[in-house]
């Protein structure tokens, strides 16, 4: 009677191994999606400070030439937007745009191996035990890459972080056929 009771708590731990893997599959696509949305936004304000970067210099130039008599101001333009060129990458906008692009690279990677993995936890080429070394496995890389890119953490945009839960349910309803919810 031993043997069968064992036998059903091994095929339990497995099944909620292979349901903790699933949420943290979800999790991390769902952050790596999170951040791809959170680095094009910040991309998009990067773009636009340069274009005003661009303009004033080349205005300031312009408006130079054709009324000399603000000469003053128009160096002052100049100088600053130089200036702001020049510091642009002490700025805390442009270091965390290039931060989320570093995380964007190290979270595909791991989704990656991640969904590979949950294919062979799927088939049940895994233990237990080995579901539960390789999750925590992600979660601590996932972790790390956290650390090491926003080390003072990273506010969260809600419309983004919504928008990125939606296509996380929409990729596994269409790759998988499960909904992100659902207990594998």
């Amino acid at each position: 009677m031993t043997d069968v009771t064992d036998i059903e708590q091994q095929k339990k731990d497995l099944e909620r191994q292979k349901n903790l893997y699933w949420k943290q599959l979800v999790d991390l696509k769902v952050a790596a999606i999170y951040m791809r949305c959170y680095r094009d936004y910040l991309g998009t304000w990067v773009t636009r400070i340069a274009m005003v970067r661009a303009i004033a210099s080349s205005g300031s130039i312009a408006g130079w030439a054709i009324w000399k008599e603000f000469a003053f101001l128009w160096g002052m333009i100049i100088v600053l937007s130089q200036l702001i060129d020049a510091l642009k990458d002490v700025f805390p906008f442009v270091k965390t745009f290039k931060a989320a692009g570093e995380q964007v690279a190290t979270l595909s990677s791991l989704l990656l191996d991640a969904l590979l993995e949950w294919e062979n936890i799927f088939a049940n080429k895994y233990t237990a035990d080995e579901i539960m070394s390789r999750r925590f496995k992600l979660m601590k890389l996932q972790q790390e890459a956290e650390n090491k890119n926003f080390p003072d953490g990273l506010k969260v945009r809600q419309g983004l972080f919504e928008s990125a839960q939606e296509e996380a349910r929409s990729y596994f309803l269409t790759t998988y056929n499960i909904e992100t919810e659902e207990v594998v």
